[in-house]
């Protein structure tokens, strides 16, 4: 029958193996030889075999550990390394034993306890802000709807006595203008050019509002890329002859048929195709791609105009982002056709990006997925 051990043999194996204190021993020469369970946890294995004193954080640079040795039973309140690399802050005691010192530490409580308290109180502002900033968010949507139905309505409302300042000084010019003097004929072209301004403004506006709103139908039936290009390549070239630039376009002639709003993509790439265009110098090249790849169907339009910075493409998709560079003939933007194009391909669920950098022109692309 074995014996029962002893209180000081089962208080000699608590402290070795489970209390939560630090048990280190130090040899003549101050270096580590020894810890018990809890001071191996917490101690780097750099530690064993080299000085205490290295593993001692000294903020004042005045700390003197042998002096602290000397004081046998005294608390000193230290900082030391760990394995985790964050420090942690002890009470120190220190007992002379055998060939060396016997070093127990405690953590410090109190500071413990601080330091949860402040955990919780960040918590709590946490919570706070996180409660704060929901509210803001719905405020936001809110605001952000008035806004749309704003914007929607006024836009609305401008359209008709726009398009009717537009027709009348077109059929005046058209009628009249041989029996107008050139200084006239300049004023009508001004309203013409002005009304053509703000109706696509208006149109522009309208169709945010409505594709923010939530409000976009897609009126999706299957179109090939020929189909889908029929009806744009005419506006397209003439847009480009305006300018004296060469419209190049090699897109599959494949009869393969995708889901899509065709009236809507085509809204998105004669806008890049204008944009292109608007960019280029005469005697310039743009090219119009069209392509399948095994899920998508790609478009991409490429011009040998200036280049876009990589600040100014964070910018492009955003709703009146306009780059830093100007149209080659001074033409207006109002910097929402790209988000209305980003728009229209993300409700068809692809996406659109842009490839340029400054003196080498630039490549708008936007990918379609192919669903079965």
């Amino acid at each position: 029958m074995l014996n029962n051990p002893s209180i000081g043999e089962l208080m000699l194996t608590y402290v070795l193996e489970s209390a939560p204190v630090l048990a280190i021993f130090l040899d003549s020469n101050r270096c580590v030889v020894d810890a018990n369970c809890q001071a191996r946890r917490l101690l780097p294995r750099t530690a064993f075999g080299h000085p205490l004193a290295e593993q001692i954080i000294d903020f004042k640079e005045s700390l003197n550990l042998e002096l602290l040795i000397q004081q046998v039973g005294v608390s000193h309140q230290l900082s030391m390394s760990t394995a985790s690399g964050i420090p942690e802050t002890l009470y120190f005691r220190f007992f002379p034993v055998a060939d060396g010192t016997l070093v127990v530490a405690s953590l410090d409580f109190q500071e413990q306890q601080h330091l949860r308290d402040q955990t919780l109180a960040l918590n709590q502002d946490l919570n706070n802000l996180t409660r704060q900033l929901h509210q803001a968010n719905a405020e936001l949507r809110d605001l952000n709807q008035l806004k749309n139905q704003f914007l929607g309505m006024a836009a609305h409302d401008l359209r008709n006595p726009i398009g009717l300042i537009l027709n009348y000084s077109e059929f005046v010019l058209d009628e009249a203008g041989p029996r107008l003097s050139e200084e006239h004929r300049e004023f009508l072209q001004v309203c013409v050019s002005a009304s053509e301004r703000m109706k696509r403004l208006i149109d522009n506006f309208l169709d945010v509002s409505v594709i923010e709103s939530g409000k976009l139908r897609l009126d999706l039936a299957l179109a090939s890329v020929p189909e889908i290009l029929e009806d744009i390549e005419p506006i397209a070239k003439m847009v480009a002859g305006k300018k004296k630039v060469t419209l190049l376009i090699f897109a599959s002639d494949s009869t393969r048929r995708l889901r899509v709003d065709a009236a809507k993509l085509q809204q998105v790439i004669l806008n890049l195709m204008t944009n292109a265009v608007q960019h280029s110098e005469p005697g310039h090249r743009v090219w119009l791609s069209a392509r399948w790849d095994a899920q998508n169907l790609i478009f991409a339009v490429r011009d040998e105009g200036q280049g876009i910075s990589d600040e100014d493409q964070k910018r492009l998709f955003t709703a009146f982002g306009r780059g830093a560079n100007s149209k080659t003939a001074g033409e207006r933007s109002t910097g929402l056709g790209l988000t209305i194009a980003r728009l229209i391909v993300e409700a068809h669920g692809g996406r659109i990006w842009v490839e340029s950098s400054p003196g080498n022109g630039s490549t708008f692309s936007f990918s379609l997925p192919i669903h079965e």
